[in-house]
C-alpha cells in the first residue's frame, strides 16, 4: 500500500510534465516568436522527445526508420531557430508566451484562439495518420502531441476567458460602487447641505487713465521738469507753461541745462 502511493504521489506530476513536452513539441512545427522565458520549455521539449524516441527505438528496434531521425533533426533546427529569433528586436512579446500562429492563418482571416485549439492540433494528427503506414512510433508520437496541445490551449483559453470576466465584474462593481458614493455625498441624499467649493474671487478691472490725466494728477514740480525741454517751445501746452511759471524761485537750472539745482538759503547767525 505504501508503494502505491508513492506511485501515484509521482505518477500525476510525471504525466502533467510528460503532457506539457509533448504539446511544446508540437508548438515548435506550429508556432514563431516565443517568449525568452519559454526558451526552457523549447529546450526540455528537444531533450524529451530525443531521449525518449532513443527509448523507444531500444525497446521496438523494428520501427526504427529514418524519418524518425528526419524528424529528430527538423525538431532540433527548429528549437535553435526559435531560440534565436528570441532576442532580435521586435514588438513587445510576453516574455512566458508560447508563440504566434504562423501568418498563413491570419491571412485567411481565422479566429486565433479556434487556431490554436483547433488546426494547429488537427494538422499534427492528420500528420501522425498519414505516416502511421510508414512509422508507427512516430505515428503515435505525432497524435499524442496533437492530443495534448488541444488540451492545453482549451486550458490555457478557459483560464484566460475566467480571468476577462472577473475583470469585467470587477470593473462593473466598481462602477457600481462610484455611484453609490457619488448619490451617498450628494446634497439631496441625507438633507445636509453640502459645502460649496471655495472659488477665487475675480480683480475688478481697474480703469485706464489718459496720459493727460495721468500728467495732470503729478506734483507741479515733477509737471515742470517733465516738460522743461518744451517750456521755450512756442507750440508747447499752456498747462505745461502755467506749471513752469509756477515752479517756486529756489528752483534753478542746473549746469546740464535739463535738470534744477536746488539751493537753501543759508543762515547767517548760527
Amino acid at each position: 500500500m505504501r508503494h502505491l502511493k508513492i506511485i501515484l504521489k509521482w505518477a500525476l506530476p510525471s504525466v502533467k510534465a510528460a503532457y506539457n513536452l509533448l504539446a511544446v513539441s508540437a508548438e515548435v512545427f506550429c508556432r514563431h516568436s516565443f517568449g525568452p522565458r519559454y526558451a526552457p520549455s523549447l529546450l526540455a521539449s528537444f531533450f524529451f522527445c530525443f531521449v525518449s524516441m532513443a527509448c523507444l527505438r531500444a525497446v521496438f528496434p523494428d520501427e526504427s526508420s529514418p524519418i524518425v531521425d528526419v524528424y529528430l533533426l527538423s525538431n532540433f533546427i527548429l528549437v535553435f531557430y526559435h531560440l534565436g529569433r528570441m532576442w532580435r528586436p521586435r514588438t513587445t512579446t510576453h516574455s512566458y508566451s508560447s508563440g504566434h500562429s504562423w501568418e498563413f492563418w491570419e491571412r485567411l482571416n481565422v479566429i486565433p484562439a479556434f487556431v490554436k485549439i483547433v488546426f494547429e492540433p488537427a494538422i499534427q494528427v492528420l500528420v501522425g495518420m498519414a505516416i502511421h503506414p510508414v512509422n508507427v512510433l512516430l505515428s503515435d508520437w505525432l497524435l499524442s502531441a496533437g492530443l495534448c496541445l488541444c488540451i492545453k490551449e482549451f486550458l490555457s483559453f478557459w483560464r484566460h476567458w475566467n480571468r476577462v470576466l472577473d475583470s469585467a465584474d470587477a470593473r462593473i462593481e466598481g462602477e457600481r460602487i462610484s455611484s453609490d458614493v457619488r448619490r451617498y455625498t450628494s446634497p439631496q441624499s441625507g438633507g445636509e447641505q453640502g459645502v460649496s467649493p471655495a472659488v477665487a474671487a475675480e480683480q475688478p478691472q481697474q480703469p485706464t487713465s489718459s496720459i493727460g490725466q495721468i500728467f495732470s494728477r503729478l506734483d507741479p514740480a515733477l509737471q515742470q521738469l517733465m516738460s522743461s525741454p518744451n517750456q521755450n517751445h512756442p507750440n508747447s501746452p499752456p498747462n505745461a507753461r502755467a506749471a513752469n511759471q509756477q515752479v517756486p524761485r529756489r528752483y534753478h537750472a542746473g549746469p546740464l541745462g535739463t535738470l534744477p539745482r536746488i539751493t537753501a538759503s543759508r543762515r547767517k547767525n548760527r
